[in-house]
């Protein structure tokens, strides 16, 4: 490429410096803000539903996931929507939700625990929290590095291979042993030395940047940035679109290239087309039990408590959460369409990697051909490891590839205008996730726990280097990812052991202290056994074998059961230990229990998180049964309710149009 840097031209630096500038100038001005705690872990409570909204759509949308979803829609066809549309059916309850998580007036997650239950939990749920952010962070920055590396043409891995930097790398395994009766798979770790890859180069770049004003305005900072980026994210949604149907003859030519792979236009995946393209079977079932599973898991990821708080009354954080979300299904959509037509162009007969003067281009147009043929099934067993290697991280660059294969034929700028949208993607998500588990780490570790009684100033660059240290980590565990679908599998499950306590405590007086503790062990452990010891579970229930898929020489409990399981296991264990222990005192349940029944008004003095304000004395009523505590259903409420629910299936059936359409 003429007049490049890094192989990307001039005017893409331009747009890329005009970005850069913008959101460290926020980030200076939210400082000056920020005078204590509440300031810099929910910004105040100051923002309106249109920030909020904003907020909400960046926080919980990163570059990782539109990647995972083109990923997906590569290996499973139209399927592949559902590695995001896991979150539709649950979105509606958002509506529900939210304005209840405001008034329970926490700066953390940690706060509820510790009002509801016991410091104790407090301290459960920030160290489960804090790594349920690292590995958010952790995700979005590998993913995003790699794409941005493919944006310039592999010019970062040239870079890479000039430098020669040496780094420690931790990489973990699995063996089985054949000693071990469970014939589980035991994992090892294993440190060496190797070069700093290209994306890596990249990865630290975004990290110096959303550090540098993450720590210097928290929560405020975030959100500010954030109605800029989630433009810049919608953005990075639709620009890559018009240009691939281009190149396949436009808008309503997608339907001639049905045959280049099996069942791309099904909009779940069956069991014959799953297994030849060696996944799973995308069905109604497995939908609608990792829809209750990521359902379990939002409300204790991390950031959706400011989320849903930071507003300045609960319509700002219900609207914002609700809204802000379907904003993200509809980049789904994109997404997804993106995907496919990129299937129609790569494996076509006019593809780039075809008409290339590449041989390694050429060899890999054959590759990718082969693992969709009726021969692969026949090919050895080496060649058929090497195909599906190289489908793979195809898979996982793609969105990049087509990007720089495109862009510049356009204009300049394209790539710099993408690039400064996927950094705003990756980069709204990350500081919202340090910011959140720093705030576990200060208010309900270090201020409680270990040194108390010290200066607001000084919890404040606590929580900033606690914020550093998080990244940090997150960095060291981005180097093991190779899998984006994999990582975003955890991201559902892992809060979900916790995040039924949540749920239970909001809604049921008679969970208790002993029921998080007990349910939240059971799910963990159910969670190691099914997915860890699935040739030992296959042995021991081979009346069950239809929930289990074959695995090389092993036996894997297919996604949904393993979500059933642990699922169900977590809420029978608390449920029975909430039964047979004692119940929570009165002084204890009561006043958190008139907190729910507070509505949120502005201006509001609260001295302490999760207590009843001074000046608000309003008191709603409930619906009270068995010990569970209900608000009373009001028209707003069920309105916006149902028609969070007409809008899940319009979004489903005007997916399904469109993919006969185009």
């Amino acid at each position: 490429m003429a007049n490049s840097l890094l192989g990307m031209h001039a005017a893409d630096w331009i747009v890329l410096g005009c970005y850069f500038i913008v959101i460290l100038a926020i980030g200076v001005w939210s400082a000056t803000r920020v005078k204590n705690a509440a300031d810099f872990f929910m910004g105040g409570r100051r923002f309106g539903k249109f920030f909020m909204m904003f907020f909400a759509f960046g926080s919980g949308t990163s570059s990782d996931q539109a990647i995972t979803v083109v990923a997906g829609t590569w290996r499973t066809g139209l399927a592949g929507i559902w590695w995001q549309f896991l979150w539709l059916p649950a979105t509606p309850f958002y509506w529900i939700i939210a304005p209840i998580l405001r008034r329970i007036r926490a700066l953390t997650t940690a706060d509820f625990f510790g009002a509801r239950f016991s410091p104790a939990t407090a301290v459960l749920y920030s160290a489960y929290g804090i790594l349920i952010s690292i590995v958010f962070i952790a995700g979005a920055l590998f993913s995003s590095g790699k794409m941005i590396n493919a944006l310039t043409g592999n010019a970062l891995d040239e870079m890479a291979v000039q430098l020669d930097v040496q780094v420690p790398s931790v990489s973990f395994t699995s063996t089985e042993d054949p000693q071990n009766d469970m014939a589980g798979e035991q994992p090892t770790v294993s440190v060496q030395w190797r070069a700093l890859q290209g994306y890596e180069y990249a990865i630290l770049a975004m990290t110096v940047l959303f550090v540098t004003y993450g720590m210097a305005g928290g929560l405020a900072a975030a959100i500010i940035t954030d109605f800029i980026q989630g433009v810049l994210t919608i953005a990075f949604s639709i620009l890559l679109l018009p240009f691939v149907f281009h190149q396949i003859g436009g808008f309503g030519a997608l339907q001639q290239f049905a045959d280049l792979k099996p069942g791309m236009f099904d909009f779940v995946a069956s069991a014959e087309v799953a297994k030849q393209l060696g996944r799973e079977p995308i069905t109604v079932f497995y939908v609608c039990v990792l829809s209750v599973t990521a359902l379990a898991g939002i409300i204790v990821q991390p950031h959706i408590m400011g989320v849903c708080g930071a507003g300045k009354t609960e319509f700002e954080g219900r609207f914002g959460f609700t809204v802000g979300n379907f904003l993200k299904r509809f980049c789904t959509v994109a997404w997804t369409f993106t995907g496919l037509a990129c299937i129609a162009w790569y494996l076509g007969a006019n593809s780039p990697l075809l008409q290339s003067n590449d041989p390694a281009d050429q060899a890999l147009y054959q590759s990718l051909h082969q693992r969709v043929s009726n021969d692969y099934d026949s090919l050895p067993e080496d060649q058929q490891t090497a195909i599906d290697v190289a489908d793979k991280k195809f898979a996982d660059e793609l969105f990049g590839r087509a990007a720089y294969d495109i862009l510049p034929r356009i204009a300049p700028g394209l790539i710099g205008l993408l690039m400064a949208s996927l950094l705003a993607a990756v980069m709204s998500t990350s500081d919202a996730q340090m910011v959140v588990s720093s705030g576990l780490f200060t208010e309900n570790i270090y201020k409680r726990h270990l040194v108390m009684g010290r200066s607001e100033r000084h919890y404040l660059w606590v929580a900033r280097f606690a914020g550093l240290a998080i990244v940090l980590a997150a960095l060291i565990l981005q180097a093991t990812f190779t899998d984006v679908i994999h990582a975003m599998k955890v991201v559902i499950k892992t809060p979900a052991a916790i995040g039924i306590s949540m749920w239970f405590g909001i809604f049921w007086k008679r969970w208790n202290t002993v029921a998080v503790w007990v349910s939240t062990s059971a799910a963990a452990i159910s969670w190691i056994v099914v997915s860890h010891y699935g040739t030992w579970l296959h042995d021991q229930l081979p009346q069950f074998e239809s929930l289990f898929r074959q695995k090389d020489e092993t036996w894997v409990m297919l996604d949904a059961w393993q979500s059933l399981s642990y699922i169900g296991g977590g809420v029978i264990a608390g449920v029975i230990a909430a039964l047979v222990t004692r119940p929570q005192s009165p002084q204890q349940l009561d006043p958190f229990f008139t907190l729910l029944r507070t509505p949120v008004q502005e201006d509001e003095i609260v001295t302490a998180p999760c207590t009843v304000p001074e000046n608000n004395s309003t008191r709603e009523t409930v619906i009270e049964f068995a010990g569970f505590q209900f608000p009373t259903p009001t028209k707003f409420g069920v309105g916006g309710f149902v028609v969070a629910w007409i809008l899940v299936f319009a979004i489903v059936g005007m997916t399904k149009l469109l993919s006969v359409l185009v």
